[in-house]
């Protein structure tokens, strides 16, 4: 039920959302006189002191008033704070609430528009479903709408509201690419998405689908996806030009639609989220919307390597040596480990625009989310500047991430007696460090991160609905604004 948003300086529906910051007395200076009494004793009665995390619903009359805690005043973050309007947005809607008003407190560390902003992204992420494949009669939701509150802000309002929209749409065209089956969610699914995103921003497009991707060079992505119903496709899209102070930022994403784990075929429990293996790309396709959307000042290249791990009478083989269109040659030693393979040519392919900074997203590695479960994104970057830019980002947006090392005496762990280098370490030892050492041979010299993610949400916040989670798009929408300025003659410009 994803509300529309507008803005307005008094509230007039019936179901009002109200932001507090924690007190020792029950703090409800912002509700009307004529029921603060009543609510201070139901408060009291409940121990309600605005606490992060706290809750409090209060009918009175035809009206619904849900009282949500930020804590205390000079520990708000905004990752708490678009919790606690996710959660308070859940909640309300929950109790049937339709038209809504969002009351906006003073003593905010933010100013209007940025404010709105993240509320109008809370709001847009709690109130994300998808419906797709749902019957007619469980498909219909009533509309919501929600009305941003401030007086005397409704211009800087306005403006955070369109910003946040933008930002929104991203995650759910991340979150809607990672919920669709992958037999509807195939490779030229994902491509034809790609290129809506493209025309609808006025930014470039361009595909290499199936045996063009071997007549050009790109034999590592062909091999892994040429089994499959639909042949697999590198896709880029490029926003904005090169210019002083306006950096080249590629991102790259892991897409395989479906991983059934190849010849190497996974077990039965660790298929059923396989749909999810293209979380990488839909990750940067939705970071692309977003910023393009946002009119931020870089020159910004996508590229999302597509393909299915599927098995017939040509799948590729343990054994195999495939040939990457940097030069490199790759031994199979597990067809199971797909994804770093197509990043091999999609890695090559972003490098062609010469970036001052490349940045991956992959679904790479069950290491990864053994190591840091599944709320944290594995970052590999030995670049000072991007690995400072990336935490600082990550901490302001909440989609976090957590530094792991680029250990070098691991790489003789990809040694193959054959070819340049193996695809995966034999022993099932330090497998998300093997992994981005993979990588890293294809980055080149260009500053480079890589980031290990789970892309999927179980459900346990309001800001996350159980389904793709859109992790890595405020991130990378925030990142852009920090890389704009930094200095870019530090930074190599591609080789």
């Amino acid at each position: 039920m994803t509300p529309a948003l507008q803005c307005a300086d008094r509230a007039e529906q019936p179901h009002r959302m109200v932001l507090v910051f924690a007190a020792e007395e029950a703090p409800l200076g912002p509700l009307p006189a004529p029921i603060r009494e009543s609510a201070s004793r139901t408060a009291r009665l409940r121990n309600f002191k605005g606490a992060a995390g706290e809750t409090l619903l209060l009918p009175f009359g035809g009206e619904q008033w849900l009282v949500a805690g930020l804590g205390n005043q000079g520990e708000l973050t905004r990752p708490g704070f678009c919790e606690a309007i996710a959660l308070a947005y859940s909640e309300l809607s929950g109790a049937g609430a339709r038209e809504m008003a969002l009351m906006l407190p003073e003593g905010l560390p933010w100013p209007p528009r940025e404010t709105a902003r993240y509320a109008s992204e809370a709001l847009l992420m709690a109130g994300y479903a998808f419906r797709a494949y749902r019957s007619t009669e469980h498909n219909a939701d009533t509309d919501a709408s929600v009305t941003l509150v401030a007086a005397g802000q409704r211009a800087a309002l306005a403006a955070g509201i369109e910003a946040g929209r933008h930002v929104g749409e991203g995650i759910r065209i991340s979150r809607d690419l990672i919920n669709h089956p992958a037999a509807v969610a195939h490779t030229d699914f994902v491509g034809d998405e790609a290129q809506r995103v493209a025309k609808s921003l006025g930014a470039r497009f361009r595909r290499i689908r199936g045996d063009a991707l071997v007549r050009q060079g790109y034999g590592a992505i062909h091999a892994v996806g040429r089994a499959a119903e639909h042949p697999p496709s590198l896709v880029a899209l490029e926003y904005g030009e090169r210019g002083p102070r306006r950096p080249t930022i590629a991102l790259v994403g892991k897409g395989v639609t479906f991983d059934s784990g190849g010849l190497n075929l996974k077990s039965s429990a660790a298929m059923a989220l396989m749909k999810k293996d293209m979380g990488g790309a839909a990750i940067v396709l939705g970071a692309f919307h977003a910023i393009a959307a946002l009119g931020l000042p870089v020159h910004l290249v996508t590229v999302l390597a597509l393909a299915e791990n599927a098995v017939d009478s040509r799948a590729y083989r343990p054994g195999d040596v495939v040939q990457c269109k940097q030069g490199l040659r790759i031994e199979i030693s597990n067809t199971d480990a797909e994804g770093r393979v197509v990043l091999a040519d999609a890695l090559a392919l972003a490098r062609e625009y010469r970036p001052h900074y490349l940045i991956d997203f992959a679904t790479l590695t069950g290491a990864c989310r053994t190591a840091l479960g599944k709320d944290l994104m594995g970052l590999f970057c030995e670049d000072e500047a991007l690995r400072a830019a990336l935490m600082a980002s990550a901490e302001a947006t909440g989609d976090h991430v957590w530094p792991l090392p680029l250990w070098t005496p691991y790489r003789k762990m990809l040694d193959s007696s054959v070819a340049d280098l193996v695809n995966a370490a034999t022993d099932g030892m330090a497998g998300a460090i093997t992994g981005a050492l993979f990588l890293k041979e294809f980055a080149g010299s260009v500053a480079w991160a890589h980031l290990d993610c789970y892309a999927w949400s179980d459900g346990d916040s309001s800001l996350f609905p159980r389904g793709g989670s859109g992790v890595g798009v405020r991130l990378c929408a925030e990142l852009m604004t920090r890389l704009q300025d930094d200095s870019l003659e530090d930074h190599a410009h591609g080789d």
